[in-house]
């Protein structure tokens, strides 16, 4: 197949594809759909995997997302596709598409479905090709990856500094090797799932610390030579964690939340808390990295993603053995209720489209 054409197989016969849905709060079924041809500057993708967002995701399946009452937006609504980030092949390439090519693996915003139609015509499509030794697992987390990767462009300076992150799920985690990778140290792990802290200390430089096993703050202090850590990100997604953070950071030092806090964050005294210490309280979603710079915030999306391509592809940023579960797609609904009550077993979980 010439690229720059579509590609239909050589058949008129109509191929089905598969998708998730969320009908309403806990439930999911799997919807058949036409896979179209690419019509002019799209691909048409087939998934190799998607990797489910323990935070977003399980959120809107247990239907407490804030967005989901809010008639102001139209994303998350019921029935929702779920799914943010995939890995697959391109199959097809429509018209005046130059810039990528039939049988090319790459990485998108993909949701959990077996096809998909991605727009390259713009400027900035949100596409990027990964080297097949890149193993389906790990490529599948590259999207939910630059999430993590917002604390580090928040943060500023990270070479020397001493980071603790509190939440070892695959947010925390992804933070940590981030921050190893970016060359801070020493490094603190906080989470009271004894096989959590296990798995963040295979990472070189990182000491781990349960926080229900005594004093946080002196046991900060005993790993970072009599000091508080300079940055403390909040990898927890839980909004009374904020206080747990602020009181264990340095003076002058900076609060990061790179988990999603959904709900109101009680019993904080600013004054003295953040206003007293001269704390930084820094937002970092990774929706902040936009395809254009910002006065306030220059990173780009191409940067970002160029880079964690690069870390994973070099093995500077291992990712696979963080992924516990790469299960066949239609196990969607066992992962999440996993992720949910059996959070010991569970921590990044990927779904295998190319299973029987």
């Amino acid at each position: 197949m010439v690229a720059g054409q579509p590609n239909n197989g050589g058949s008129s016969v109509m191929k089905q594809g598969l998708r998730a849905i969320m009908p309403t709060p806990y439930e999911i079924t799997f919807a058949p759909f036409t896979i179209a041809d690419p019509g002019p500057g799209q691909v048409l993708i087939e998934t190799e995997a998607s990797a489910i967002s323990p935070g977003t995701e399980l959120a809107i399946y247990t239907g407490i997302h804030q967005w989901l009452a809010d008639p102001t937006r139209a994303w998350p609504k019921f029935p929702f596709v779920p799914g943010y980030s995939a890995v697959g092949r391109i199959t097809a390439v429509g018209k005046d598409v130059t810039a990528f090519a039939p049988r090319q693996r790459v990485i998108w915003s993909g949701r959990h479905e077996s096809h998909a139609l991605v727009d390259v015509a713009g400027a900035h499509p949100l596409l990027y090709p990964i080297n097949a030794e890149v193993a389906a697992p790990a490529a599948a987390c590259a999207m939910l990856t630059r999430f993590p990767l917002t604390a580090l462009v928040q943060c500023g300076q990270t070479l020397g500094q001493s980071v603790a992150v509190l939440g070892l799920g695959l947010i925390g985690q992804l933070a940590l090797r981030l921050f190893s990778a970016a060359g801070a140290y020493p490094l603190i792990g906080i989470d009271f799932m004894a096989g959590r802290r296990a798995l963040a200390m295979t990472t070189p430089g990182v000491a781990t610390l349960d926080p229900e096993a005594g004093d946080l703050k002196a046991a900060l202090q005993a790993l970072n030579g009599g000091a508080l850590p300079d940055v403390v990100v909040d990898a927890t997604g839980a909004p009374n964690a904020v206080r747990t953070a602020m009181s264990v950071v340095a003076d002058g030092g900076k609060v990061i939340m790179v988990g999603s806090p959904r709900g109101i964050a009680g019993d904080v005294d600013f004054y003295w808390d953040l206003h007293g210490r001269s704390l930084s309280l820094i937002g970092a979603h990774g929706s902040a990295i936009g395809p254009e710079p910002r006065e306030k915030f220059p990173f780009v999306r191409d940067r970002a993603l160029w880079l964690i391509v690069h870390f994973l592809e070099s093995g500077k940023l291992r990712v696979d053995d963080l992924v516990l579960h790469h299960v066949p797609a239609r196990e969607l609904h066992t992962m999440y209720e996993g992720l949910l009550h059996q959070r010991d077993e569970f921590l990044g979980v990927t779904l295998d489209w190319q299973a029987s």
